[in-house]
């Protein structure tokens, strides 16, 4: 599914009280901080928009699908209304092995890995 389809469905899903589709959230959240693809300090600033990237990749999961990336271009993300940064985070994803891409870079279709999956299927037994 396209990168701005799943950003905007996981911009109106954080705004519900779903418990679950936070929780996954918050557990992706905590890997990504861990492996040093969003950067922990002045997270309050940024919290939010670390939370949307966090987000997105638990719509791919709930929809079975892949976060598919058709442009890179900075000024197109402007334009949509997200952040630049999301390049720069999907890139260290792909570099962690998070996502997996057909080349060195965020582009393409990207599949969620192993490690991502793995723990986005636990966090659906914890609270099912």
């Amino acid at each position: 599914m396209n990168v701005f389809s799943l950003l905007e469905r996981a911009t109106k899903r954080l705004q519900t009280n779903d418990a679950l589709y936070h929780e996954q959230a918050d557990t992706l959240l905590s890997i990504l901080r861990a492996s040093g693809v969003v950067p922990f300090k002045r997270s309050s600033l940024n919290g939010e928009l670390h939370k949307l990237v966090a987000g997105m990749v638990v719509e791919a999961f709930k929809a079975d699908t892949t976060i598919d990336v058709g442009t890179r271009r900075m000024g197109t993300f402007h334009r949509y209304g997200y952040s630049t940064k999301l390049v720069s985070y999907l890139d260290k994803m792909v570099e962690q092995r998070l996502l997996i891409s057909p080349t060195t870079k965020a582009s393409g279709a990207l599949i969620i890995g192993d490690l991502l999956d793995a723990y986005l299927d636990d966090a659906c037994l914890i609270l099912v």
